[in-house]
């Protein structure tokens, strides 16, 4: 692993694997060993840039908010650092709310874009409400709440098939600091609409939904990418496709990648 510095904040990121740069860009209460599986597709053929966002995994916090714009920020000063003009951008979830903010901000260096598990829409009021009420929950017991929010993530029979990825799925998430969690919470509640981007940017775009995931609804994306010149793959499981549906994202990830990289 690697470390920079963005703003006096210690980032901490991995580097593999040669050719045209993916960055991949993990989820909330997620860090870059998440992507572990689908680096071992893609790096024989690829660079793989995969980052601990801030105030997750091995990177520390850097505000109260962390907004997408923040993060993608953070992610630009990484590839100017690492002197790389144009990447692709492979978002889990929030991954994929800071992907979008990443192509609003810097379109010039944006090869292709891929979402997983993800939206290009701004939350709801309701959201909203329940991101409140879930930082009151985290100030009482983050180590409850974290717990509850990724057990609430898998199809209801992925606990069976897949225990022991989840646990340690789990355990990722529990290191994540009380101030990287309410920081992200804010973050994503005051996120603006990037639904056009999936209609009007230039780039080669991919969606991919899942068929049971109770986060990211998938008649919301078919909304989304309705008239959109977006690729749309819907698989079967839950919030986590990287866990859920790992050797299928890959094959559709690795397929996409060949036509459009």
């Amino acid at each position: 692993m690697n470390t920079f510095t963005y703003k006096n904040t210690a980032i901490n990121y991995s580097d593999s694997g040669k050719g045209n740069t993916i960055l991949l860009i993990h989820g909330f209460l997620e860090n870059s060993s998440m992507w572990f599986d689908l680096t071992s597709h893609l790096d024989k053929r690829y660079r793989i840039i995969s980052v601990d966002l801030l105030g997750h995994g091995k990177s520390d916090c850097y505000g109260y908010v962390h907004t997408m714009e923040d993060q993608a920020d953070m992610l630009f000063a990484l590839i100017s650092e690492l002197r790389l003009r144009k990447v692709s951008l492979i978002g889990h979830s929030m991954g994929g709310y800071i992907a979008l903010a990443f192509a609003e901000l810097y379109p010039d260096n944006v090869r292709s874009l891929i979402l997983l598990n993800s939206s290009a829409q701004p939350d709801s009021d309701e959201r909203r409400i329940n991101r409140d009420r879930a930082i009151d929950v985290v100030k009482k017991n983050s180590n409850a709440f974290t717990r509850m929010a990724t057990q609430n993530l898998f199809d209801k029979d992925a606990h069976n098939l897949f225990p022991e990825k989840i646990e340690a799925f789990t355990q990722q998430a529990l290191k994540t600091p009380l101030q990287g969690i309410i920081a992200s919470l804010e973050g994503m509640k005051i996120r603006i609409d990037r639904e056009a981007l999936l209609h009007f940017s230039p780039y080669p775009k991919l969606i991919i939904a899942s068929k049971n995931d109770t986060i990211i609804p998938l008649d919301d994306i078919k909304n989304q990418v309705a008239g959109a010149e977006v690729t749309f793959e819907i698989i079967p499981g839950g919030h986590v496709s990287t866990i859920e549906q790992e050797p299928k994202i890959a094959s559709i990830i690795t397929s996409f990648l060949k036509k459009n990289n």
